[in-house]
């Protein structure tokens, strides 16, 4: 795909390696084809698994749909009438113990149980059982699994709580988590490099945690008992594969969901925040859904795929849209992954001309980084010119051959368009330019009727006013 071959031209294996990630695997989605690539030095392909991280839980979110529309238990099902009394009282004390019985499986899948324990380490070492770790014992290296606040009351990100879905599945289905897994949606949605659990001694074909591009992690990799919150093991193509089954659901009769339950799972619950809500297992906005992850020592990625109400970018109204049946997702294997996701999500969003928006779900919502430099050759949009001048702290812009940027009395340097999109969701023109070799870049906006500038430097922005 020509996508694929621009990003890698914005993106060479130096640049990503100077950030710190040794590789990046990224599969895109478009009308439901997949293309995929891989940014390395070294061995990975674009049949390399990576550890999934916290899009286990999106996964397995998918998974309790289906049973759902297979009639197996509902949303709505108590899960203390599928639990043995020893996991109950593994995360109860004598003043919640009436809690559990409020306990539904829609209120484990949205985060919304009132269940603790954010994420979870993994093990190096000697592995607890499902039972220790909601215990909190010996060998777990997390503490017991206990209530926070009410049932249903509040939205709180608990991997907590998709432990004890784990175990809440495996006994209403009789079987173990990573069987379930594959006879619901691995196997059925071809998801061939996809499993949950220990990596088969035959495998070899796996990226292994690093610190920065250079440094390995003390550990390859670091293994999961909590299997539904962190422990599969994927390839971006099978992600996207999962996306699309989700998409292809929302507008047919005869997708992998039931067409209620595809748009169910992606209504956001009440208790989140509109713009970024957690839904059934996936955040999810307007337009998009998305899960992000972070296992330790060293893996991080990013899943997503637009949705309902999206019309094609190519249809002349105000407001440019992305159709459904697009999406991507990237995966890497460095503990710096996340920054260089963010700017290949930029990267292709740039190439594929979808538009600027004000948030992506899950750990999209702000805009404080620096992209990527587009090609040389980029055309810049026109009126920066208007911005030329001096700015409020020491700042200048100026037309030397090309924009250029200086700081009180230091040498101009060059300005390049940035690979991030031209336009916003409201067909607005987005002017983005980065400092070659710095991390900074300028955004040329207004402020009512005043231009301004907005400087975004390592993560930081402000507000530059006319002097």
């Amino acid at each position: 795909m020509a996508v694929l071959e621009d990003l890698l031209e914005i993106v060479p294996v130096e640049r990503l390696n100077a950030d710190g990630v040794p590789s990046a695997s990224i599969a895109i989605l478009e009308h439901g084809k997949i293309s995929a690539a891989v940014i390395t030095s070294s061995r990975e392909d674009t049949e390399t698994v990576y550890q999934a991280c916290s899009i286990s839980k999106a996964i397995t979110a998918l998974a309790v749909a289906k049973l759902v529309d297979d009639g197996h238990f509902t949303y709505d099902t108590r899960v203390a009438e599928h639990l043995p009394r020893s996991v109950i009282d593994c995360i109860t004390e004598t003043s919640t113990a009436h809690l559990i019985d409020h306990v539904t499986i829609k209120m484990l899948v949205s985060h919304t149980s009132g269940l603790s324990q954010h994420s979870f380490p993994g093990y190096a070492g000697d592995l607890p059982t499902a039972e220790d770790i909601l215990a909190g014992r010996a060998p777990s290296n997390t503490p017991k699994i206990r209530f926070n606040s009410f049932p249903g009351a509040q939205f709180s990100y608990s991997g907590g709580g998709f432990t004890l879905l784990q175990v809440v599945l495996e006994g209403l289905m009789q079987m173990p988590f990573p069987e379930i897994m594959q006879q619901t949606v691995l196997r059925p949605l071809a998801m061939t490099r996809s499993h949950y659990g220990a990596l088969s001694h035959e495998e070899r074909n796996y990226a292994t945690a690093h610190y920065t591009a250079y440094t390995k992690a003390g550990s390859p990799y670091h293994r999961f008992v909590e299997l539904a919150a962190a422990g599969l093991w994927t390839t971006p193509s099978d992600l996207v594969r999962a996306i699309a089954a989700i998409q292809q659901s929302l507008h047919s009769e005869t997708g992998f969901l039931k067409k209620e339950t595809a748009h169910y799972i992606l209504t956001q619950m009440p208790q989140t925040d509109a713009q970024d809500g957690m839904a059934l297992g996936w955040s999810a906005n307007a337009s998009t859904f998305a899960h992000s992850g972070d296992n330790d020592p060293g893996y991080q990625c990013y899943a997503f795929g637009f949705h309902d109400g999206m019309v094609n970018v190519t249809n002349d109204t105000d407001k440019p849209k992305v159709a459904t049946g697009n999406g991507l997702a990237i995966m890497s294997n460095s503990v710096l992954g996340f920054d260089a996701i963010r700017k290949i999500v930029s990267a292709v969003f740039y190439l594929k001309n979808w538009p600027r928006f004000r948030s992506l779900p899950s750990h999209f919502g702000k805009e404080d980084y620096v992209p990527y430099a587009a090609p040389e050759g980029a055309v810049l949009v026109d009126t920066w010119r208007d911005w030329c001048g001096q700015w409020s702290g020491g700042w200048q812009l100026e037309d030397n051959g090309g924009p250029c940027l200086t700081f009180q009395d230091s040498a101009a340097m060059r300005l390049r368009a940035a690979a991030a999109p031209t336009r916003d969701e409201d067909g607005e023109v987005v002017d983005l330019m980065v400092i070659e070799g710095l991390e900074t870049a300028i955004r040329l906006t207004w402020e009512g009727e005043e231009r301004v500038v907005e400087l975004i430097q390592c993560e930081a922005t402000r507000l530059l006013k006319r002097m």
